[in-house]
């Protein structure tokens, strides 16, 4: 391994359809040096563009988490490329991955995007992320990093530098462009909005939400859009619907323009309940300027810097939610200052850049050690 540190560094990463953010970062680890081929899905928007950046790509579909086909394309790549490190960036990579590179002199690289699912007692957790040879787990926000370190017991726990953490970061200039016209979904152009933006599910706390709006004094020129998948159930609409704001509460699926519906959008609000990682919907928000209210779950408060970028409040207190919704509308001069800190964090703490550093500094730690 000696080697690696006197020649770019070799790495062959594994994923299935990547992010943007994801991309991203592969295409700055290329322009910074670093010999990276990647393993993707073919036929999708991002496998194109690190084609386009002359990023070498493997088009192939991973479709189960033990795969003997695709373990057998790995190891054969693995031997032919003579790679430094083996970077596998959802479950279906790791798991494969870590049975492909048995016995192969090369350095193991996992990611954690979330908090929970894991257990030492599941069988399945040590073909994942609790299997003895990860080198290194890069951890999406800190909050990943501490609860990796504290599963177990004395005795069965990861190494101490096993979870490291790494923001995933994003580029603004993929979300550059004219703002969506909100009356296309009920909202009138005076009105002061508040957007709840997620993959409802059940852990995202959208009922606490909703019940902030009802608690709101009535009569507030402020209209409500909520969008994502599993947004639009028929309990949130029923919720909705014996809301003393339901005329004003707008409910929609997943909608693919909702970077640039943001632009429009004053206040975004999560109101995760627990298990939150680094969230997507946040960080798009505050590229766009939007004010973000967020709980003490998972990685969230680590977007923000409290009461200057945004806000922090328990999971489950809609009283919270509520109050800070109202701060920002009654006070305009805090919103726009807020608006303005919330997009300048993401542009100085989250970027592609800083996570390509990072990351390259998580191998050649592992490299030199």
């Amino acid at each position: 391994m000696s080697s690696a540190v006197e020649r770019p560094i070799r790495v062959l990463c594994i994923n299935g359809e990547s992010d943007p953010a994801e991309t991203g970062s592969f295409i700055e680890m290329h322009r910074m040096g670093i010999d990276i081929t990647v393993i993707t899905w073919p036929g999708t928007v991002n496998h194109d563009a690190l084609v386009a950046a002359g990023v070498p790509v493997i088009p192939y579909v991973l479709k189960w988490k033990l795969s003997p086909p695709c373990i057998r394309l790995i190891r054969a790549e693995l031997k032919r490329g003579q790679y430094d490190v083996l970077h596998m960036l959802d479950k279906r990579a790791t798991m494969n991955g870590l049975m492909a590179s048995i016995g192969i002199d090369i350095k193991l690289v996992a990611y954690r995007g979330i908090i929970g699912n894991l257990a030492y007692w599941s069988p399945q957790s040590w073909f994942y992320l609790l299997n003895p040879r990860l080198d290194r787990i890069i951890c999406v926000c800190d909050a990943i990093r501490r609860y990796l370190l504290d599963l177990g017991v004395p005795g069965m726990r990861l190494r101490r530098n096993v979870p490291v953490t790494v923001h995933k970061g994003h580029r603004p200039e993929l979300y550059e462009g004219d703002a969506e016209d909100l009356k296309q979904y009920g909202i009138p152009d005076d009105a002061f909005v508040v957007a709840c933006t997620v993959r409802a599910v059940p852990r995202k706390g959208v009922p606490v939400f909703i019940e902030a709006i009802d608690g709101l004094p009535p009569g507030l020129n402020i209209h409500f859009l909520m969008a994502g998948s599993k947004m639009d159930s028929p309990l949130h609409r029923k919720l909705v619907a014996k809301n003393s704001y339901s005329e004003n509460i707008h409910i929609y699926g997943f909608l693919k323009r909702m970077p640039w519906i943001l632009k429009g959008v004053n206040v975004s609000v999560l109101p995760s309940l627990k298990r939150e990682g680094l969230p997507r919907a946040m960080l798009e928000a505050m590229i766009a300027g939007v004010v973000p209210i967020v709980t003490n779950s998972g990685g969230s408060p680590e977007l923000v810097e409290k009461n200057v970028s945004g806000f922090v409040v328990e999971p489950g207190d809609p009283v919270a939610i509520r109050e800070k919704i109202l701060e920002l509308y009654n006070d305009r001069e805090m919103l726009d200052r807020m608006s303005a800190a919330a997009k300048q964090r993401v542009l100085t703490n989250f970027t592609i850049e800083k996570t390509a550093r990072e990351t390259i500094a998580v191998y050649k730690d592992m490299l030199q050690s």
